[in-house]
């Protein structure tokens, strides 16, 4: 009964979003730190998926074996990852991207490069579904199989479609006449961050999911990341270098924050240019790095001669 009023709530917000309360509070400069979101759909969303994830691991382990499948390593960094979820979505940061174009930048930064990747890590479609009350996995596991059954299940993970659907996200979004939409519309927001933590764990998926053997190999994985990096690079660059402000609804806005305008929007490129597209070449390199290492011990174990017993010889 429980686990059902808990799908109605979470439904019913899904489908009816409380639309006045998200992002409806601007932040003010001598009190920013009090504007938080508590928008209840982010909020039990989630709750939910901490508690589940819990309960999964806490079962996935007690039957088998704690770490197996699941490292405690790998369930720190979901945890790291609802954590900065909380951070980008419900602390000051998501006012202060209302007026901010540069913290804004910061928000899209940490759900896309910081948050999906280590979402991702934790194995969350492994352990969610340990989760699961056992009323509901009688029927979610056979509607889970079918849908991995259709073709639109396999090419989700294609390397093409996934680099182009993450690409496409990030610059169609940052389009101004679509990035400035979401921020006078809420809803469009919420469907903006969505959009952008969904593409980006499909696109990490790729390279780090610790369980799928479709998993891309590492001398793959390396160009896959770092072309991404090249691209989301030159959208930083062009942020940063225009002449002109692209997106009109900071320019009432930032100079009650002792920017101009268009430094707000130069800082926004830098942070997107600098930080945010180095984890990309840091992921490859540490791909590449184990990999390495992997050949290394491969080539030893293959180069090492044969001891003879006494017997044999």
């Amino acid at each position: 009964m429980v686990c059902r009023l808990v799908a109605f709530a979470w439904a019913f917000l899904l489908v009816c979003p409380s639309i006045g309360w998200a992002h409806s509070r601007r932040a003010d400069p001598d009190a920013w730190w009090r504007a938080w979101n508590w928008d209840p759909l982010i909020v039990l969303s989630l709750v939910l998926l901490l508690l589940v994830y819990c309960r999964g691991l806490g079962r996935l382990w007690t039957r088998v074996s704690v770490g197996w499948k699941v490292s405690p390593l790998q369930a720190a960094c979901y945890f790291c990852a609802l954590a900065i979820l909380f951070v980008a979505l419900l602390s000051p940061l998501d006012a202060l991207s209302e007026e901010l174009s540069s913290l804004h930048m910061v928000q899209h930064m940490l759900l896309m490069t910081i948050a999906a990747p280590l979402f991702v890590v934790g194995s969350p479609s492994l352990v969610l579904a340990w989760g699961l009350p056992e009323v509901w996995q009688g029927s979610v596991g056979p509607l889970a199989r079918f849908a991995f059954r259709l073709p639109s299940a396999s090419l989700l993970w294609r390397p093409l479609l996934t680099w182009m659907l993450f690409a496409a996200t990030l610059w169609v979004w940052h389009h101004p006449a679509l990035y400035q939409a979401a921020l006078r519309d809420p809803l469009m927001h919420d469907v903006q961050h969505l959009s952008f933590f969904v593409a980006a764990c499909l696109f990490w998926r790729m390279g780090l999911d610790p369980l799928s053997a479709r998993r891309l190999r590492p001398v793959v994985a390396i160009p896959y990341f770092f072309s991404t990096s090249l691209h989301a690079t030159a959208l930083g660059v062009f942020l940063a270098l225009s002449p002109r402000v692209w997106y009109d609804d900071y320019v009432t806005r930032t100079q009650a924050w002792g920017l101009m305008p268009l430094q707000d929007q130069q800082l926004a490129g830098l942070i997107m240019w600098m930080p945010a597209c180095l984890i990309y070449p840091i992921v490859a390199a540490i791909l590449l790095g184990g990999w390495l290492a992997s050949q290394g011990e491969t080539t030893t174990r293959g180069n090492r001669p044969m001891r003879l017993t006494a017997t044999e010889g």
